[in-house]
Protein backbone atom coordinates (compact mmCIF):
# COMPACT_ATOMS: atom_id res chain seq x y z
CA UNK A 1 0.00 0.00 0.00
CA UNK A 2 1.28 3.49 -0.81
CA UNK A 3 1.64 5.46 2.40
CA UNK A 4 0.96 9.18 2.85
CA UNK A 5 4.65 10.10 2.81
CA UNK A 6 5.06 8.40 -0.56
CA UNK A 7 2.06 10.29 -1.94
CA UNK A 8 3.47 13.60 -0.72
CA UNK A 9 6.86 12.80 -2.28
CA UNK A 10 5.26 11.78 -5.57
CA UNK A 11 3.15 14.94 -5.53
CA UNK A 12 6.23 17.09 -4.95
CA UNK A 13 8.21 15.32 -7.69
CA UNK A 14 5.31 15.77 -10.10
CA UNK A 15 4.96 19.47 -9.20
CA UNK A 16 8.69 20.05 -9.51
CA UNK A 17 8.83 18.28 -12.86
CA UNK A 18 5.85 20.28 -14.08
CA UNK A 19 7.46 23.61 -13.20
CA UNK A 20 10.79 22.53 -14.69
CA UNK A 21 8.84 21.69 -17.83
CA UNK A 22 7.21 25.15 -17.83
CA UNK A 23 10.61 26.81 -17.50
CA UNK A 24 12.00 24.53 -20.20
CA UNK A 25 9.13 25.39 -22.55
CA UNK A 26 9.65 29.13 -21.95
CA UNK A 27 13.35 28.86 -22.75
CA UNK A 28 12.79 26.54 -25.70
CA UNK A 29 10.13 28.86 -27.16
CA UNK A 30 12.45 31.88 -26.90
CA UNK A 31 15.40 29.97 -28.40
CA UNK A 32 13.29 28.76 -31.31
CA UNK A 33 12.53 32.34 -32.37
CA UNK A 34 14.87 34.68 -34.19
CA UNK A 35 15.70 38.08 -32.69
CA UNK A 36 16.30 39.42 -36.20
CA UNK A 37 12.89 38.22 -37.40
CA UNK A 38 11.37 39.84 -34.30
CA UNK A 39 13.03 43.13 -35.30
CA UNK A 40 11.70 42.87 -38.82
CA UNK A 41 8.14 41.80 -38.05
CA UNK A 42 7.15 43.32 -34.69
CA UNK A 43 5.32 46.58 -35.41
CA UNK A 44 3.70 47.02 -32.00
CA UNK A 45 3.48 50.62 -30.75
CA UNK A 46 5.27 50.75 -27.39
CA UNK A 47 3.26 53.82 -26.38
CA UNK A 48 0.02 51.89 -26.87
CA UNK A 49 1.36 48.98 -24.83
CA UNK A 50 2.37 51.27 -21.96
CA UNK A 51 -1.04 52.95 -22.04
CA UNK A 52 -2.97 49.68 -22.20
CA UNK A 53 -0.86 48.10 -19.46
CA UNK A 54 -0.94 51.12 -17.14
CA UNK A 55 -3.37 49.52 -14.70
CA UNK A 56 -1.23 46.35 -14.51
CA UNK A 57 1.91 48.43 -13.94
CA UNK A 58 0.26 50.38 -11.13
CA UNK A 59 -1.17 47.25 -9.56
CA UNK A 60 2.22 45.53 -9.70
CA UNK A 61 3.78 48.50 -7.91
CA UNK A 62 1.06 48.50 -5.27
CA UNK A 63 0.75 44.75 -4.85
CA UNK A 64 4.06 44.39 -3.02
CA UNK A 65 3.03 46.70 -0.17
CA UNK A 66 -0.30 44.88 0.19
CA UNK A 67 1.46 41.49 0.22
CA UNK A 68 3.93 42.64 2.89
CA UNK A 69 1.09 43.86 5.10
CA UNK A 70 -0.68 40.53 4.62
CA UNK A 71 2.43 38.56 5.51
CA UNK A 72 3.06 40.59 8.66
CA UNK A 73 -0.55 40.06 9.71
CA UNK A 74 -0.63 36.30 9.03
CA UNK A 75 2.85 35.65 10.41
CA UNK A 76 1.68 36.70 13.87
CA UNK A 77 -1.19 34.21 13.91
CA UNK A 78 -0.92 30.68 15.25
CA UNK A 79 -4.02 29.62 13.33
CA UNK A 80 -5.44 31.18 10.19
CA UNK A 81 -9.17 31.79 10.15
CA UNK A 82 -11.52 30.84 7.34
CA UNK A 83 -11.57 34.50 6.35
CA UNK A 84 -7.77 34.46 6.15
CA UNK A 85 -7.83 31.42 3.87
CA UNK A 86 -10.46 33.04 1.68
CA UNK A 87 -8.27 36.11 1.40
CA UNK A 88 -5.26 33.99 0.42
CA UNK A 89 -7.29 32.45 -2.39
CA UNK A 90 -8.37 35.92 -3.49
CA UNK A 91 -4.77 37.19 -3.31
CA UNK A 92 -3.47 34.31 -5.43
CA UNK A 93 -6.13 34.91 -8.07
CA UNK A 94 -5.32 38.64 -8.14
CA UNK A 95 -1.63 37.89 -8.46
CA UNK A 96 -2.32 35.59 -11.41
CA UNK A 97 -4.28 38.38 -13.12
CA UNK A 98 -1.45 40.82 -12.50
CA UNK A 99 1.45 38.51 -13.46
CA UNK A 100 0.21 36.80 -16.58
CA UNK A 101 -0.35 39.88 -18.83
CA UNK A 102 3.09 41.25 -17.87
CA UNK A 103 4.67 37.86 -18.49
CA UNK A 104 3.25 37.82 -22.03
CA UNK A 105 5.32 40.87 -22.96
CA UNK A 106 8.41 39.36 -21.31
CA UNK A 107 7.93 36.24 -23.41
CA UNK A 108 7.30 38.29 -26.55
CA UNK A 109 10.74 39.91 -26.44
CA UNK A 110 12.69 37.07 -24.82
CA UNK A 111 14.52 36.21 -28.10
CA UNK A 112 16.63 39.35 -27.66
CA UNK A 113 18.26 37.61 -24.68
CA UNK A 114 19.00 34.32 -26.44
CA UNK A 115 22.56 33.13 -25.99
CA UNK A 116 23.19 33.23 -29.72
CA UNK A 117 22.24 36.91 -29.93
CA UNK A 118 24.78 39.73 -29.63
CA UNK A 119 23.41 43.29 -29.43
CA UNK A 120 25.65 46.35 -29.43
CA UNK A 121 25.05 50.10 -29.54
CA UNK A 122 26.70 51.96 -32.43
CA UNK A 123 25.53 55.45 -33.39
CA UNK A 124 28.09 55.76 -36.21
CA UNK A 125 26.21 53.49 -38.62
CA UNK A 126 22.53 52.79 -39.29
CA UNK A 127 20.91 49.92 -37.41
CA UNK A 128 21.96 46.69 -39.07
CA UNK A 129 22.07 42.99 -38.41
CA UNK A 130 23.56 39.80 -39.79
CA UNK A 131 23.93 36.11 -39.07
CA UNK A 132 27.08 34.08 -38.71
CA UNK A 133 27.34 30.33 -38.85
CA UNK A 134 29.68 28.60 -36.44
CA UNK A 135 32.26 26.35 -38.04
CA UNK A 136 32.31 24.10 -34.99
CA UNK A 137 28.70 23.23 -34.19
CA UNK A 138 26.78 24.79 -37.12
CA UNK A 139 24.86 27.07 -34.76
CA UNK A 140 23.66 30.45 -36.01
CA UNK A 141 24.92 33.62 -34.32
CA UNK A 142 22.73 36.72 -34.66
CA UNK A 143 24.69 39.97 -34.55
CA UNK A 144 22.67 43.18 -34.10
CA UNK A 145 24.01 46.74 -34.13
CA UNK A 146 21.52 49.35 -32.94
CA UNK A 147 21.71 53.06 -33.63
CA UNK A 148 19.66 54.95 -30.98
CA UNK A 149 19.23 57.81 -33.45
CA UNK A 150 17.28 55.88 -36.07
CA UNK A 151 13.71 54.60 -35.91
CA UNK A 152 14.46 50.87 -35.96
CA UNK A 153 17.19 51.16 -33.35
CA UNK A 154 14.92 53.13 -31.03
CA UNK A 155 12.10 50.62 -31.53
CA UNK A 156 14.25 47.65 -30.50
CA UNK A 157 15.75 49.50 -27.52
CA UNK A 158 12.26 50.37 -26.27
CA UNK A 159 11.07 46.79 -26.78
CA UNK A 160 13.90 45.46 -24.63
CA UNK A 161 13.38 48.17 -22.01
CA UNK A 162 9.65 47.40 -21.86
CA UNK A 163 10.27 43.70 -21.28
CA UNK A 164 12.90 44.58 -18.68
CA UNK A 165 10.46 46.89 -16.88
CA UNK A 166 7.89 44.12 -16.61
CA UNK A 167 10.49 41.58 -15.52
CA UNK A 168 11.82 43.92 -12.82
CA UNK A 169 8.32 44.69 -11.55
CA UNK A 170 7.62 40.99 -11.08
CA UNK A 171 11.09 40.19 -9.81
CA UNK A 172 11.01 42.97 -7.20
CA UNK A 173 7.60 41.77 -6.07
CA UNK A 174 8.85 38.22 -5.69
CA UNK A 175 11.96 39.14 -3.71
CA UNK A 176 10.21 41.56 -1.38
CA UNK A 177 6.69 40.23 -1.04
CA UNK A 178 6.55 36.54 -2.01
CA UNK A 179 9.87 35.22 -0.71
CA UNK A 180 8.78 35.75 2.94
CA UNK A 181 5.78 33.45 2.35
CA UNK A 182 8.09 30.91 0.72
CA UNK A 183 10.52 30.99 3.64
CA UNK A 184 7.76 30.66 6.25
CA UNK A 185 7.18 26.91 6.65
CA UNK A 186 3.59 27.19 7.86
CA UNK A 187 2.41 29.72 5.27
CA UNK A 188 4.26 27.90 2.50
CA UNK A 189 2.48 24.66 3.39
CA UNK A 190 -0.91 26.37 3.64
CA UNK A 191 -0.56 27.94 0.18
CA UNK A 192 1.05 24.99 -1.57
CA UNK A 193 -0.69 22.04 0.01
CA UNK A 194 -3.60 22.45 2.38
CA UNK A 195 -5.27 25.81 2.79
CA UNK A 196 -6.32 27.07 -0.60
CA UNK A 197 -8.58 25.95 -3.41
CA UNK A 198 -7.26 23.04 -5.53
CA UNK A 199 -6.64 25.24 -8.57
CA UNK A 200 -4.39 27.51 -6.46
CA UNK A 201 -2.42 24.81 -4.64
CA UNK A 202 1.25 24.78 -5.48
CA UNK A 203 1.11 28.19 -7.16
CA UNK A 204 3.63 29.70 -4.73
CA UNK A 205 5.99 26.84 -5.55
CA UNK A 206 5.40 27.38 -9.26
CA UNK A 207 6.19 31.08 -9.03
CA UNK A 208 9.23 30.53 -6.80
CA UNK A 209 10.68 27.95 -9.17
CA UNK A 210 10.05 30.31 -12.07
CA UNK A 211 11.83 33.27 -10.50
CA UNK A 212 14.82 31.23 -9.35
CA UNK A 213 15.23 29.40 -12.66
CA UNK A 214 18.85 29.97 -13.70
CA UNK A 215 18.04 30.38 -17.39
CA UNK A 216 15.45 33.06 -16.74
CA UNK A 217 17.82 34.83 -14.36
CA UNK A 218 20.53 34.75 -17.02
CA UNK A 219 18.12 36.45 -19.43
CA UNK A 220 17.31 39.10 -16.82
CA UNK A 221 21.00 39.82 -16.22
CA UNK A 222 21.55 39.98 -19.99
CA UNK A 223 18.76 42.56 -20.39
CA UNK A 224 20.11 44.60 -17.46
CA UNK A 225 23.61 44.60 -18.93
CA UNK A 226 22.20 45.72 -22.28
CA UNK A 227 20.29 48.54 -20.59
CA UNK A 228 23.50 49.61 -18.87
CA UNK A 229 25.20 49.71 -22.27
CA UNK A 230 22.39 51.96 -23.51
CA UNK A 231 22.62 54.15 -20.40
CA UNK A 232 26.29 54.90 -21.16
CA UNK A 233 25.22 56.13 -24.60
CA UNK A 234 22.48 58.21 -22.94
CA UNK A 235 25.02 59.86 -20.62
CA UNK A 236 27.07 60.96 -23.62
CA UNK A 237 24.05 62.11 -25.62
CA UNK A 238 21.84 63.89 -23.10
CA UNK A 239 20.65 66.31 -25.82
CA UNK A 240 19.25 63.51 -27.97
CA UNK A 241 15.60 63.99 -29.03
CA UNK A 242 15.02 60.43 -27.81
CA UNK A 243 15.83 61.56 -24.27
CA UNK A 244 14.26 65.00 -24.47
CA UNK A 245 11.07 64.46 -26.45
CA UNK A 246 10.11 60.80 -26.15
CA UNK A 247 7.82 60.53 -23.11
CA UNK A 248 7.51 56.75 -23.39
CA UNK A 249 11.28 56.40 -23.29
CA UNK A 250 11.47 58.62 -20.21
CA UNK A 251 8.76 56.57 -18.50
CA UNK A 252 10.54 53.28 -19.15
CA UNK A 253 13.84 54.67 -17.87
CA UNK A 254 12.24 55.95 -14.68
CA UNK A 255 10.62 52.60 -13.96
CA UNK A 256 13.89 50.75 -14.53
CA UNK A 257 15.93 53.09 -12.32
CA UNK A 258 13.16 52.90 -9.70
CA UNK A 259 13.65 49.17 -9.32
CA UNK A 260 15.56 48.58 -6.09
CA UNK A 261 16.97 45.26 -7.36
CA UNK A 262 18.17 46.77 -10.63
CA UNK A 263 21.37 48.21 -9.16
CA UNK A 264 22.11 45.01 -7.30
CA UNK A 265 21.58 42.81 -10.35
CA UNK A 266 23.58 45.22 -12.48
CA UNK A 267 26.66 44.09 -10.58
CA UNK A 268 26.14 40.51 -11.73
CA UNK A 269 27.62 38.92 -14.82
CA UNK A 270 26.00 36.16 -16.82
CA UNK A 271 28.82 33.77 -15.96
CA UNK A 272 27.95 34.14 -12.26
CA UNK A 273 24.96 31.91 -12.98
CA UNK A 274 26.87 28.69 -13.50
CA UNK A 275 25.00 25.77 -15.08
CA UNK A 276 26.61 23.40 -12.59
CA UNK A 277 24.89 25.17 -9.73
CA UNK A 278 21.19 24.49 -9.13
CA UNK A 279 19.41 27.48 -7.63
CA UNK A 280 16.08 26.28 -6.29
CA UNK A 281 13.38 27.67 -4.08
CA UNK A 282 14.80 25.97 -1.00
CA UNK A 283 18.13 27.80 -1.45
CA UNK A 284 20.16 24.63 -1.04
CA UNK A 285 23.27 25.80 -2.87
CA UNK A 286 24.78 29.25 -2.65
CA UNK A 287 26.68 31.14 -5.29
CA UNK A 288 27.23 34.78 -6.22
CA UNK A 289 23.74 35.25 -7.57
CA UNK A 290 22.12 33.68 -4.52
CA UNK A 291 24.18 35.93 -2.23
CA UNK A 292 23.02 38.95 -4.20
CA UNK A 293 19.40 37.81 -4.01
CA UNK A 294 19.66 37.40 -0.23
CA UNK A 295 21.01 40.93 0.13
CA UNK A 296 18.03 42.31 -1.78
CA UNK A 297 15.57 40.07 0.04
CA UNK A 298 16.87 40.85 3.53
CA UNK A 299 16.62 44.57 2.88
CA UNK A 300 13.33 44.29 1.01
CA UNK A 301 10.83 45.30 3.68
CA UNK A 302 12.92 48.26 4.79
CA UNK A 303 13.38 49.38 1.19
CA UNK A 304 9.65 49.22 0.51
CA UNK A 305 8.96 51.24 3.64
CA UNK A 306 11.43 53.92 2.58
CA UNK A 307 10.44 54.04 -1.06
CA UNK A 308 6.69 53.92 -0.94
CA UNK A 309 5.41 55.34 2.34
CA UNK A 310 1.93 56.71 1.98
CA UNK A 311 2.09 56.65 -1.81
CA UNK A 312 2.28 52.84 -1.61
CA UNK A 313 3.90 51.94 -4.85
CA UNK A 314 4.31 55.25 -6.60
CA UNK A 315 7.83 55.82 -7.85
CA UNK A 316 8.90 59.31 -6.83
CA UNK A 317 12.00 61.22 -7.85
CA UNK A 318 11.82 63.93 -5.17
CA UNK A 319 9.64 65.35 -2.42
CA UNK A 320 6.88 67.91 -2.96
CA UNK A 321 7.43 71.64 -2.42
CA UNK A 322 4.27 71.89 -0.29
CA UNK A 323 6.00 69.87 2.42
CA UNK A 324 8.18 72.91 3.07
CA UNK A 325 5.23 74.97 4.33
CA UNK A 326 5.55 76.20 7.89
CA UNK A 327 3.28 74.86 10.63
CA UNK A 328 1.55 78.25 10.64
CA UNK A 329 0.79 78.00 6.91
CA UNK A 330 -0.53 74.45 7.30
CA UNK A 331 -2.72 75.57 10.19
CA UNK A 332 -4.06 78.40 8.04
CA UNK A 333 -5.07 75.89 5.36
CA UNK A 334 -6.87 73.77 7.95
CA UNK A 335 -8.82 76.77 9.30
CA UNK A 336 -10.09 77.64 5.81
CA UNK A 337 -11.44 74.14 5.18
CA UNK A 338 -15.02 72.98 5.63
CA UNK A 339 -16.44 69.43 5.52
CA UNK A 340 -16.83 68.11 1.96
CA UNK A 341 -14.37 70.58 0.46
CA UNK A 342 -12.66 68.95 -2.52
CA UNK A 343 -8.87 68.93 -2.55
CA UNK A 344 -6.98 68.77 -5.86
CA UNK A 345 -3.27 68.07 -6.09
CA UNK A 346 -0.48 68.01 -8.64
CA UNK A 347 2.68 65.98 -8.07
CA UNK A 348 4.57 65.75 -11.38
CA UNK A 349 7.39 63.80 -9.73
CA UNK A 350 5.18 60.73 -9.17
CA UNK A 351 5.73 58.44 -12.09
CA UNK A 352 2.50 56.48 -11.78
CA UNK A 353 0.53 59.70 -12.31
CA UNK A 354 2.17 59.93 -15.72
CA UNK A 355 -0.89 58.93 -17.73
CA UNK A 356 -3.54 60.78 -15.73
CA UNK A 357 -4.93 63.27 -18.27
CA UNK A 358 -4.97 66.98 -17.53
CA UNK A 359 -3.38 69.23 -14.94
CA UNK A 360 -4.53 67.79 -11.62
CA UNK A 361 -3.51 64.23 -10.74
CA UNK A 362 -5.29 63.41 -7.47
CA UNK A 363 -8.43 64.29 -5.51
CA UNK A 364 -9.38 64.02 -1.84
CA UNK A 365 -12.33 65.04 0.34
CA UNK A 366 -12.00 67.06 3.56
CA UNK A 367 -13.92 65.26 6.31
CA UNK A 368 -13.85 68.06 8.88
CA UNK A 369 -13.03 68.02 12.60
CA UNK A 370 -14.89 66.59 15.60
CA UNK A 371 -16.90 69.73 16.35
CA UNK A 372 -17.97 70.15 12.73
CA UNK A 373 -19.03 66.51 12.45
CA UNK A 374 -20.98 66.72 15.70
CA UNK A 375 -22.77 69.88 14.51
CA UNK A 376 -23.78 68.08 11.31
CA UNK A 377 -25.00 64.98 13.16
CA UNK A 378 -22.38 62.70 11.60
CA UNK A 379 -20.11 62.01 14.59
CA UNK A 380 -22.31 59.40 16.26
CA UNK A 381 -22.64 57.52 12.97
CA UNK A 382 -18.88 56.98 12.62
CA UNK A 383 -18.58 53.85 14.85
CA UNK A 384 -21.17 52.01 12.77
CA UNK A 385 -19.56 53.14 9.50
CA UNK A 386 -16.20 51.94 10.81
CA UNK A 387 -17.61 48.51 11.71
CA UNK A 388 -19.00 48.19 8.18
CA UNK A 389 -15.61 49.11 6.69
CA UNK A 390 -13.92 46.43 8.82
CA UNK A 391 -16.48 43.70 8.19
CA UNK A 392 -17.21 44.37 4.53
CA UNK A 393 -13.85 45.54 3.20
CA UNK A 394 -11.33 44.28 5.76
CA UNK A 395 -10.27 47.81 6.74
CA UNK A 396 -7.40 47.75 9.25
CA UNK A 397 -6.95 51.45 10.06
CA UNK A 398 -7.88 53.13 13.35
CA UNK A 399 -11.55 53.79 14.07
CA UNK A 400 -12.93 56.89 12.41
CA UNK A 401 -13.49 58.94 15.57
CA UNK A 402 -9.92 58.36 16.74
CA UNK A 403 -8.69 59.15 13.23
CA UNK A 404 -10.44 62.53 13.23
CA UNK A 405 -9.17 63.34 16.73
CA UNK A 406 -5.60 62.55 15.65
CA UNK A 407 -5.75 64.97 12.73
CA UNK A 408 -6.76 62.61 9.93
CA UNK A 409 -9.16 64.85 8.05
CA UNK A 410 -8.72 63.80 4.41
CA UNK A 411 -10.54 60.86 2.83
CA UNK A 412 -8.73 59.71 -0.31
CA UNK A 413 -8.36 56.69 -2.54
CA UNK A 414 -4.73 55.62 -2.86
CA UNK A 415 -3.35 52.50 -4.52
CA UNK A 416 -3.80 50.32 -1.39
CA UNK A 417 -7.41 51.48 -1.10
CA UNK A 418 -9.60 54.22 0.36
CA UNK A 419 -8.30 55.57 3.65
CA UNK A 420 -8.33 58.63 5.89
CA UNK A 421 -5.08 60.58 6.23
CA UNK A 422 -3.55 63.73 7.65
CA UNK A 423 -2.95 66.98 5.79
CA UNK A 424 0.78 66.43 6.31
CA UNK A 425 0.62 63.12 4.43
CA UNK A 426 -1.36 64.77 1.64
CA UNK A 427 1.09 67.64 1.19
CA UNK A 428 3.86 65.70 -0.53
CA UNK A 429 2.84 67.65 -3.65
CA UNK A 430 3.74 70.80 -5.59
CA UNK A 431 0.30 72.31 -6.20
CA UNK A 432 -2.87 72.31 -4.10
CA UNK A 433 -6.30 73.54 -5.07
CA UNK A 434 -9.48 73.44 -3.00
CA UNK A 435 -12.98 73.92 -4.38
CA UNK A 436 -16.34 73.95 -2.57
CA UNK A 437 -19.93 73.12 -3.45
CA UNK A 438 -21.58 76.23 -2.01
CA UNK A 439 -25.23 75.23 -2.43
CA UNK A 440 -25.29 72.26 -0.06
CA UNK A 441 -27.51 72.43 3.00
CA UNK A 442 -26.41 70.90 6.31
CA UNK A 443 -28.62 67.94 5.55
CA UNK A 444 -26.96 67.56 2.13
CA UNK A 445 -23.54 67.82 3.71
CA UNK A 446 -24.42 65.16 6.27
CA UNK A 447 -25.52 62.79 3.51
CA UNK A 448 -22.40 63.49 1.45
CA UNK A 449 -20.13 62.89 4.45
CA UNK A 450 -21.77 59.57 5.25
CA UNK A 451 -21.29 58.60 1.61
CA UNK A 452 -17.61 59.57 1.79
CA UNK A 453 -16.94 57.68 5.03
CA UNK A 454 -18.76 54.67 3.52
CA UNK A 455 -16.08 54.43 0.82
CA UNK A 456 -13.23 53.86 3.32
CA UNK A 457 -11.77 50.39 3.04
CA UNK A 458 -12.73 49.83 -0.60
CA UNK A 459 -10.03 48.71 -3.01
CA UNK A 460 -8.48 51.01 -5.58
CA UNK A 461 -10.21 50.76 -8.95
CA UNK A 462 -7.42 49.91 -11.37
CA UNK A 463 -9.98 49.72 -14.19
CA UNK A 464 -11.01 53.38 -13.56
CA UNK A 465 -14.70 52.60 -14.03
CA UNK A 466 -17.15 55.06 -12.43
CA UNK A 467 -19.89 52.44 -12.58
CA UNK A 468 -18.01 50.08 -10.26
CA UNK A 469 -19.18 50.16 -6.64
CA UNK A 470 -16.74 48.06 -4.59
CA UNK A 471 -13.60 49.64 -6.04
CA UNK A 472 -12.98 53.36 -6.65
CA UNK A 473 -10.21 55.74 -7.67
CA UNK A 474 -9.67 59.18 -6.18
CA UNK A 475 -11.99 61.10 -8.50
CA UNK A 476 -14.65 58.39 -8.18
CA UNK A 477 -14.67 59.15 -4.44
CA UNK A 478 -16.08 62.58 -5.24
CA UNK A 479 -18.45 61.05 -7.81
CA UNK A 480 -19.81 58.59 -5.22
CA UNK A 481 -19.99 61.07 -2.35
CA UNK A 482 -21.89 63.84 -4.14
CA UNK A 483 -24.34 61.26 -5.41
CA UNK A 484 -27.06 63.63 -6.65
CA UNK A 485 -24.74 65.84 -8.73
CA UNK A 486 -24.07 65.28 -12.42
CA UNK A 487 -20.36 65.01 -13.17
CA UNK A 488 -18.52 65.18 -16.45
CA UNK A 489 -17.37 61.69 -17.47
CA UNK A 490 -15.63 60.26 -20.52
CA UNK A 491 -16.06 56.91 -22.24
CA UNK A 492 -12.67 55.30 -22.65
CA UNK A 493 -11.86 51.73 -23.67
CA UNK A 494 -15.47 50.65 -23.16
CA UNK A 495 -16.02 52.20 -19.72
CA UNK A 496 -16.88 55.60 -18.28
CA UNK A 497 -14.13 57.34 -16.33
CA UNK A 498 -13.77 60.58 -14.41
CA UNK A 499 -10.44 62.37 -14.01
CA UNK A 500 -9.35 64.94 -11.41
CA UNK A 501 -9.55 67.64 -14.09
CA UNK A 502 -13.16 66.65 -14.79
CA UNK A 503 -13.87 67.19 -11.09
CA UNK A 504 -12.13 70.58 -11.15
CA UNK A 505 -14.05 71.57 -14.28
CA UNK A 506 -17.14 72.03 -12.11
CA UNK A 507 -15.73 75.52 -11.47
CA UNK A 508 -16.39 76.30 -15.14
CA UNK A 509 -19.61 74.40 -15.75
CA UNK A 510 -21.44 74.85 -12.44
CA UNK A 511 -21.80 78.27 -10.77
CA UNK A 512 -22.56 76.56 -7.45
CA UNK A 513 -18.87 75.66 -7.13
CA UNK A 514 -16.30 78.18 -5.92
CA UNK A 515 -12.53 78.13 -5.33
CA UNK A 516 -11.34 78.22 -1.71
CA UNK A 517 -7.56 78.35 -1.99
CA UNK A 518 -4.76 77.66 -4.46
CA UNK A 519 -1.05 76.93 -4.07
CA UNK A 520 1.25 76.62 -7.08
CA UNK A 521 4.76 75.27 -6.64
CA UNK A 522 4.36 75.62 -2.88
CA UNK A 523 3.34 79.30 -3.02
CA UNK A 524 -0.07 80.68 -2.07
CA UNK A 525 -1.94 82.44 -4.88
CA UNK A 526 -3.79 85.58 -3.80
CA UNK A 527 -6.52 87.59 -5.47
CA UNK A 528 -9.22 86.26 -7.78
CA UNK A 529 -8.68 82.50 -7.92
CA UNK A 530 -11.27 81.32 -10.44
CA UNK A 531 -9.51 82.66 -13.57
CA UNK A 532 -6.26 81.03 -12.45
CA UNK A 533 -8.03 77.71 -11.79
CA UNK A 534 -9.69 77.86 -15.19
CA UNK A 535 -6.43 78.68 -16.96
CA UNK A 536 -4.87 75.53 -15.49
CA UNK A 537 -7.62 73.46 -17.10
CA UNK A 538 -7.23 74.96 -20.59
Amino acid sequence: MVNKLTLVLLSFISLSAQEKNINFIFDQNANSRSAIELMENDTIDIGDVIYNYQSQIEYALTWRSIAIETYEKFNKKEVLTAADLNYLNYAIEQYRKMREPLFQIISRYAPYTNKNVSIKINDKKPTQYSTKKSLWNKSIKEVISLNPNDQQGQAVIKQIKLALVFALLLYDNYLVAMAPFEENQKLRFVINESGVEPENRGYLADVSESYTDSKKLRRLVSAINFNYQVSKWEDKNSDSPLLIDDEDYFYLNQLISGSFSYREMLQMKEYDIKPSFKINRFNVISNKLYDRIKIINNNGTELVSKMFGNTAGMIVVRRGTMELLSDEEKSEITHKMEPMDILLEKAPFRLTDYFIPGYWCHVGVWAGNENQLKALGVWDSLPKLYDIAVEKYGYTGPNFQNSIRSGRNIIESLRPGVQINTLQNFLNIDDLGVIRFTSQSDEDKKSYLINAFSQIGKNYDFSFNVESTDEIVCSELVYASFEDLVWDTKKQMGRYTISPDQVARKLITDTRFAPVLLYLNGKSIDGELKPVFNALLD
